[in-house]
């Protein structure tokens, strides 16, 4: 990798706002122009392995039908990269100051996701489409252009950005939606801030919970949590409680893989200081998932299912995920669950090398239903499944480990952990829905 260009006789600049990183980092901004065609070629050079073709394909599954030729699909899909890597760094610094690493270890963990996990951030970066820069004959061509973004941003200070640091930038690279789609067209921001402000009749107080189940790039998200986390800490509550009872209050989730990830990043630098320092763990409650719930199966005694089961489809037929209701309920089950499987994929796939993969896969998929059926304590879900939740996960694992062993990538548990996202919003109530889009009558 090249050695990082040195940066320590630029002047600091003030802390940006969103039209100066839209200037900065735009579509006619040098670094994007320089750093896109880079992009496309190293896409070009793997797009058809099958751990990337595989993200592409997926990421090709939210967009609109009839959104354009493969073409530009592709570029859309650099452009969204880009964004998405941006998005990553902006949140580095923001929770650390000091200056980015130049070494390929720690960029990596910034680009999977683990440098947030270390901090207590455990859901902000999953394995998501845009991680396909790891594939190994890219990823030290990819790091290197993570150091050329890393650079330029480096003469901000970005540790007190506000929250909508991203949002011009994310409004000049996507197009917004037009009266002919679905009749949906944009809130302007303007309206954001009034239904959101103590004008309204009914303002956001502390005691609100809030739901955006259309929350674009998370602009009423991150209205909602500043104006609540005043509100708090004006009344007392400590910094924990107060971070707590904001996750649980203000959820939001999108149909846009790319949209959710600036969503994240804007509900993350919201909480400011809640984050910046120590801090319990965060389930950042922005989701990758429709406003539709999905198939339900229903409780059949006779079969022994004592409660109901929910279909998830994958993108090639005979695809097909069930979730038991008592998961698909619980963010914090899905979210700890999901990231154990990867240690249990991975196994499968290395017991493969030296025995039947089909005697490979049971065993494996005993040591899971095992560690599923047992006591967990010290752990988000110390108690063990139900032998019926059991089973279906299992189920549900066979099929992802079948996936893994074809394609060697853990993409499917990102979909699977934000998919039933209708599932358990739908299971309580809020007292305020708002969007960032209107539907026509």
């Amino acid at each position: 990798m090249p050695d990082r260009p040195s940066s320590q006789s630029r002047p600091v600049k003030e802390t940006p706002d969103a039209q100066t990183m839209a200037s900065a980092f735009g579509p006619d901004s040098p670094v994007f122009l320089q750093t896109y065609p880079e992009l496309l070629s190293l896409f070009q050079y793997v797009k058809d392995v099958p751990e990337v073709s595989l993200r592409f394909r997926l990421w090709g599954t939210y967009r609109p039908s009839g959104s354009g030729a493969p073409e530009d699909d592709e570029a859309n899909f650099i452009r969204e990269t880009y964004l998405a890597l941006l998005a990553r760094l902006v949140a580095r610094l923001f929770l650390d100051g000091s200056p980015l690493p130049s070494d390929a270890e720690e960029l990596t963990k910034i680009l999977d996701g683990e440098f947030f996990q270390e901090r207590y951030i455990t859901n902000f970066i999953e394995e998501d489409f845009f991680t396909w820069l790891l594939c190994h004959p890219v990823l030290d061509q990819g790091l290197a252009l993570m150091l050329t973004l890393a650079d330029s941003l480096s003469i901000y200070n970005l540790s007190g950005c506000e929250s909508n640091v991203l949002l011009d930038l994310y409004k000049r690279f996507m197009a917004a939606p037009s009266e002919d789609d679905s009749g949906i067209i944009p809130v302007p921001g303007w309206l954001a801030g009034y239904v959101l402000s103590e004008e309204t009749e009914s303002p956001v107080d502390p005691n609100h919970s809030v739901l955006d189940p259309c929350c674009g790039s998370g602009e009423f998200l991150a209205r909602a949590v500043r104006t609540i986390k005043h509100g708090l800490l004006e009344r007392g509550e400590d910094a924990f409680d107060t971070l707590l009872l904001i996750l649980d209050q203000v959820q939001g989730m999108d149909t846009q893989p790319l949209a959710v990830t600036i969503a994240r990043t804007s509900y993350l630098l919201a909480l400011g200081d809640l984050v910046q320092d120590f801090h319990p763990p965060v389930l950042l409650p922005v989701y990758l998932s429709g406003t539709s719930t999905p198939p339900m199966r229903g409780p059949n005694p006779e079969l022994g299912n004592a409660e109901p089961v929910y279909e998830f489809r994958g993108s090639e037929s005979g695809e097909v995920f069930h979730i038991p209701e008592n998961v698909a309920l619980s963010p914090v089950m899905l979210d700890w669950l999901f990231d154990r499987y990867p240690n249990y994929l991975k196994g499968a796939h290395l017991r493969t090398r030296g025995e039947d993969p089909e005697d490979a896969i049971q065993a494996v998929l005993v040591a899971l239903f095992n560690y599923l059926a047992a006591p967990k304590p010290r752990t988000p879900i110390p108690e063990p499944l139900s032998s019926f939740a059991t089973g279906v996960m299992i189920e549900t694992a066979e099929s992802l480990i079948r996936l893994y062993l074809n394609q060697p990538t853990t993409i499917w548990l990102h979909i699977l952990k934000n998919a039933p996202a209708p599932v358990h919003l739908a299971q309580r109530r809020f007292d305020l829905v708002v969007s960032r889009f209107l539907r026509n009558a």
